[in-house]
């Protein structure tokens, strides 16, 4: 039987992607936020003080722009992958939409955005 432990797979069905991420759950370390009780830092491009924040904080996570994640919109209504170049580039195109998260496909690290907040996490015991 062969074991599950990224999303390189293209194949793998939402049920299978879903499970695996939920049996990683547990091993995510999430960074520090706004303050010491919190991970959750905000997430905005509503206005250029925002902007710079959230793409300062975005580059303070040292991923390479090659790095591939799967992207999920919503409630899994949309799964798409994509480089972390992407979000870099534009994070217009993914901020202030909603709710996503963002997967490294190897497992490595998680982004979850709920409306204008975020948090980041890296995946123990890789």
């Amino acid at each position: 039987m062969k074991v599950m432990r990224n999303l390189r797979n293209s194949d793998l069905r939402i049920r299978d992607i879903r499970k695996l991420i939920g049996y990683k759950s547990y091993n995510i370390t999430w960074d520090k936020g706004c303050d010491e009780t919190s991970e959750w830092v905000i997430a905005s491009v509503e206005n250029q003080k925002y902007f710079e924040r959230l793409t300062n904080w975005l580059g303070s996570k040292k991923i390479s722009p090659e790095n591939e994640a799967l992207l999920v919109v919503g409630s899994w209504a949309s799964i798409e992958r994509i480089h972390w170049i992407n979000i870099l580039e534009s994070p217009i195109n993914y901020f202030g939409k909603g709710l996503f998260h963002l997967y490294d496909l190897d497992l490595n690290w998680v982004i979850e955005i709920h409306q204008e907040i975020a948090r980041f996490g890296r995946y123990r015991n890789n």
